[in-house]
């Protein structure tokens, strides 16, 4: 549960450091988050991660989360479903996300300058384009890393303060579930070939991916091979709220490290990841 309910420890750790403006010029190092915990409300996360889905190896750094904000509204052990709130209606009609009769502006990218990647089998570098940053050279092979290599990413600095990251590459993800029934009401089991180098996190995504996703089953585990999703959380988890395709699950052998920004905690990860699809 520790792992999974963040979002008041990071609204802590933004109050302790004097809500600094995120727009401002030398705005100094961002400081270290003080957990390798899931943030469900990061505003900025670099994935270096092999054999994965949509933005497996890419980056992004804003002034604020996206929106709506997640809540948990069902944890058990190393599990949790999140639930994003639909977007309400403001009154004049809002420019961004209207929550709970507020509106919220868009999150904007924030510049840090060019995000190098060294430790890798080739040159890896995120450069700010018009949709966050983009890898470049992009990567031609899913081999980016060795279990146990070193792995640094950096950044100089440039809107807000830059960072120097240092993780470590993971095993490949073998043997993993590849397709999951669900039933309310009953535990669902998912396997791996255990290789004890990381941790290993499952991701249920709901709702289509042409949006945000609408709710999250996210359990993050030991790498010991065998993961047991709890019936309370199959039963809490939403359906989706239109059939159209949803956003690609996943399952991920990762090491993950995370920053504190002026406007929230980045999150940087190295992994393997394999999609599992599920059924309801």
């Amino acid at each position: 549960m520790r792992r999974l309910l963040i979002v008041a420890a990071t609204a802590a750790l933004l109050a302790a450091c004097g809500g600094a403006d995120p727009a401002a010029p030398d705005a100094g190092p961002t400081l270290d988050a003080g957990t390798d915990d899931y943030h469900v409300d990061r505003v900025g996360y670099v994935n270096v991660i092999e054999g994965g889905a949509f933005l497996a190896v890419f980056a992004a750094v804003a002034d604020g989360p996206e929106r709506p904000i997640p809540s948990a509204i069902a944890v058990d052990g190393e599990c949790a479903v999140y639930r994003r709130p639909a977007p309400s209606l403001c009154q004049p009609a809002c420019d961004g996300v209207c929550e709970a009769g507020v509106c919220r502006p868009w999150p904007q990218s924030v510049d840090v300058g060019t995000i190098t990647v060294t430790g890798l089998k080739q040159p890896l570098a995120f450069v700010r384009g018009g949709f966050g940053y983009e890898p470049t050279p992009a990567p031609g092979s899913a081999d980016l890393f060795d279990a146990g290599d070193p792995i640094a990413i950096t950044a100089p600095g440039a809107a807000i303060g830059g960072f120097d990251v240092a993780l470590t590459g993971v095993a490949d993800l073998a043997g993993a579930t590849q397709t999951l029934a669900l039933t309310d009401g009953q535990p669902a089991e998912v396997t791996w070939t255990a290789a004890g180098s990381g941790r290993v996190q499952l991701a249920l995504l709901v709702g289509w991916h042409g949006a945000p996703w609408e709710a999250l089953l996210l359990c993050e585990t030991a790498d010991d091979g065998a993961l047991t999703i709890p019936a309370a959380l199959v039963t809490a988890l939403p359906r989706a709220s239109s059939g159209l395709e949803s956003h690609t699950s996943t399952i991920t052998r990762f090491t993950r490290k995370s920053v504190l920004a002026p406007a929230g905690v980045i999150e940087f990860v190295v992994g393997s990841q394999r999609p599992i699809y599920f059924t309801r």
